[in-house]
């Protein structure tokens, strides 16, 4: 009966340190947690900042802990003033006050009374401040955040190149927007409202100096006069007059209009080739039937023509595909690298049938064969794998 005891109060122990050891927390688009694990390392968190209230590293991740487990739990309620995430930015303005940590954490979450954090005062001091050893998902942000607000700053390119000399973003994310890159046309714009068809980009640009020419342009990013004035100026057109107050009467659906008019501005202004990033045009208002599919992209035109015949060409002589068929190329482990790569065979798979049409067997084989390797590589479910098989299968069989 006492080894019995002594076994269990040993186990609890281990139980115990096991959930409240304290972790990295990194951005959920690397990998996501549920919301308990989430609590718990706030916990832990706290206990690491209880006993150092100056490990600004402690307080960065207390402060991403609890902003995410609110943040998947809805516990910012009314008043997100009210919530504990607010209660950290206060505790952290009382222990760390203009300390790199604070205004690092003000990019992502303030007070609804303060007017500096919402004026984005903090991010140049956030870059001002931030210590030689930043963590690279840091660095990172504080670059999109500096790119939105500050677009023709210096500072950008630098960040961009560390960020790229990090190793942030994984290897087949990297890819897969080097691929998107080299298809556009010269001088095209790019519209994306994503993080990770969007930024990799920019980092491919201002690390490498790959394709400078490509406009890449954040949806989210029209909402910031900054950024809107920098596309005006560098497109060499006249600004567009309108306020998001003017939409009130689209009622929910002001923002697509607002974001709609804004596009079509730029592309009619500009007279440049415009393209989106596959999920894009989903969530506009934008003309489906002027949305044509190039491979990975798709182009905007008002007028029809042979997209398919602009798509295999990319396949056969400008995507490097190589890589998804390489299935013990080691990569870094993001949830969503997988998806990145699916989504190769979404948007590919039926180009086999097309290139079997044409006559092209060896292109249709060769790509049939990357992409099943693929499939058989990245599918996280047996369920995933048999949807992407059967849409590999049904293209091979359509004659």
């Amino acid at each position: 009966m006492k080894k019995t005891i002594v076994f269990a109060l040993v186990l609890m122990c281990s139980i115990l340190t096991f959930a409240q050891k304290a972790e990295y927390i990194e951005t959920f688009v690397a990998n996501k947690y549920e919301p308990e694990w989430y609590k718990e390392q706030a916990e832990a968190w706290q206990k690491i900042v209880d006993e150092n209230p100056k490990d600004q590293w402690a307080w960065r991740n207390l402060f991403r802990a609890t902003n995410y487990y609110e943040q998947f739990t809805g516990g910012w309620g009314e008043n997100q003033d009210e919530s504990k995430t607010a209660d950290i930015i206060r505790k952290m303005e009382a222990t760390l006050p203009d300390s790199y940590v604070l205004n690092l954490c003000k990019c992502r979450f303030c007070l609804t009374t303060d007017e500096a954090a919402k004026r984005g005062d903090n991010i140049p001091r956030a870059i001002e401040l931030m210590p030689d050893d930043i963590c690279p998902e840091d660095l990172d942000y504080l670059m999109i955040r500096l790119w939105i607000t500050d677009p023709e700053n210096p500072k950008i390119k630098d960040m961009c190149t560390r960020t790229y000399q990090n190793k942030y973003y994984p290897t087949r994310i990297m890819h897969y927007n080097y691929n998107m890159l080299q298809c556009l046309p010269p001088n095209a714009l790019y519209f994306s409202n994503g993080d990770l068809d969007t930024t990799p980009m920019k980092v491919l640009q201002e690390a490498l100096g790959i394709r400078t020419d490509v406009n890449i342009i954040n949806i989210s990013f029209l909402y910031t006069e900054s950024f809107k004035n920098m596309l005006y100026k560098k497109l060499n057109i006249k600004p567009l007059d309108v306020n998001w107050q003017d939409y009130g009467q689209y009622g929910e659906e002001w923002l697509k209009h607002y974001e709609a008019d804004i596009i079509m501005h730029l592309i009619k202004e500009s007279k440049r080739p415009a393209y989106f990033s596959p999920g894009t045009p989903i969530a506009t208002i934008l003309n489906k039937d002027s949305i044509y599919n190039e491979g990975l992209i798709l182009k905007y035109s008002p007028k029809q023509y042979d997209n398919f015949a602009v798509a295999m060409r990319n396949v056969k002589e400008v995507y490097n595909l190589e890589y998804l068929a390489e299935p013990d190329l080691v990569y870094d482990s993001w949830q969503t690298s997988a998806q990145m790569d699916l989504n190769h065979v979404t948007l590919l798979s039926n180009l086999i049938s097309k290139f079997r049409k044409k006559g092209d067997t060896a292109a249709a084989e060769h790509l049939h064969n990357i992409l099943s390797k693929c499939v058989e590589r990245s599918a996280t479910s047996p369920e995933q794998k048999a949807e992407f098989e059967g849409m590999l299968k049904e293209q091979a069989e359509n004659k």
